[in-house]
């Protein structure tokens, strides 16, 4: 016992703490620069757009003609 009181505790017997990380690193970004080219069929408008709502019309008439095998006329 120390002076205090207190039981003195040894070196070995005091709880070891991990020092801390840095953060954790994820998935790398992609870099998307200037010269970066956006295909306008893939990208969708903004949701409850009219835009949006005639892609989607679109999209699923084609998929339902594709079923059905039904296709465009070929134009010469």
């Amino acid at each position: 016992m120390n002076s205090s009181g207190h039981a003195t505790v040894s070196d070995s017997a005091t709880r070891r703490v991990r020092k801390a990380k840095g953060q954790k690193r994820g998935r790398p970004r992609t870099r998307n620069g200037k010269d970066a080219k956006v295909d306008p069929a893939t990208t969708m408008a903004a949701a409850g757009t009219l835009t949006r709502t005639k892609a989607l019309l679109l999209a699923a008439l084609r998929v339902w003609e594709l079923k059905h095998r039904i296709h465009e006329p070929e134009s010469e």
